[in-house]
């Protein structure tokens, strides 16, 4: 086979040799049909830019075609409308973030209600469509738990002091105040909250849902500092309880997350307001663990902040 190809080649080439029309001429200009048309001969530099105009012409019409020809699904249109600026998000979903911006959920349900009364109407109207809603507060979990596609309310409208007991030394409030708001208004009569995480931004009926508590090995968490509670349900309405009314409901409901209805009020015992002496210092993690127990017997309150990457702690005590 390879002799019969070289053969062929030889055969080309003596005819050519022989063939006068077909002989080369190095004098001759080769035909170019270009020559002969009035279009003018693009340059490199254009006929590159002609490819890539016509490969990204080509990109978009099929990006096109893709949208139009095979429609998203509502909760694709809504995430690529998150994630481009430029496409704003349809006017009925709202954007939900917790504090931190770590997590956040679309939903076309956020109500905000202003009284006990809005409040009853939106569990009551939830119930009848059979309608899952969730009350959530300031958003202060790292996880984002509170957050849910299926609807949301938040209390941050309801945020009065309703009663203040001097002589008790109790308080009660809308669940929607927060932290920080409660223990300025109560200042003035000579009371505190017996304790209180170190961010005051968590709204009351939140921090006592999710059991959350501050320092002091010897202080309860907040939602033990809980007297009684207005809850608004979906089938009694809205309930007072109290550890003498109903001691097992109010020990369930006192930290149930918001699934057995929505906080509406909540009273706290409070105590005498102080002063307290705060001292911060670096340690390590041996001598934390040497002095742990001495620091929580002489001190009011201890945290500890570990630094990443290191063997350094940094002490934070208390007492008064």
């Amino acid at each position: 086979m390879l002799r019969s190809f070289a053969s062929k080649r030889s055969l080309q080439s003596l005819f050519l040799h022989h063939h006068p029309l077909l002989r080369p001429n190095p004098h001759l200009t080769p035909f170019n049909p270009r020559l002969f048309s009035s279009t003018p001969v693009p340059t490199t530099s254009e006929s590159e830019l002609r490819k890539y105009i016509g490969y990204t012409l080509l990109l978009l019409g099929c990006g096109a075609a893709t949208y139009y020809f095979f429609p998203f699904p509502e909760y694709a249109k809504h995430k690529k409308a998150q994630l481009f600026r430029y496409a704003p998000l349809p006017d009925d979903l709202h954007t939900v973030s917790n504090w931190s911006g770590t997590h956040e959920v679309q939903t076309r349900t956020f109500l905000q209600p202003e009284s006990i009364e809005e409040l009853e109407g939106i569990v009551k109207a939830a119930n009848e469509k059979k309608q899952r809603i969730r009350p959530v507060g300031s958003g202060l979990s790292p996880n984002g738990i509170g957050l849910t596609r299926a609807g949301m309310v938040n209390l941050a409208l309801m945020d009065k002091v309703l009663n203040v007991d001097k002589e008790k030394k109790t308080v009660t409030v809308q669940a929607g105040i927060r932290v920080q708001q409660l223990v300025d208004a109560i200042k003035e009569y000579g009371i505190t909250l017996q304790n209180f995480a170190s961010i005051r931004e968590q709204q009351i009926g939140g921090i006592v849902q999710v059991g959350a508590h501050g320092t002091g090995a010897r202080l309860p968490p907040i939602d033990e500092q809980v007297i009684s509670m207005k809850l608004v349900t979906p089938a009694k309405g809205t309930i007072e309880i109290s550890k003498e009314k109903d001691p097992e409901l109010f020990y369930l409901a006192r930290c149930g997350l918001g699934g057995l209805g929505v906080v509406a009020e909540v009273t706290l015992q409070c105590v005498e307001r102080q002063e307290l002496v705060e001292h911060t210092f670096l340690s390590n993690m041996k001598d934390i663990k040497k002095n742990h127990k001495k620091f929580l017997s002489e001190n009011k309150h201890v945290k500890y902040l570990h630094i990443p990457y290191s063997d350094a702690v940094v002490v934070v005590t208390s007492f008064g």
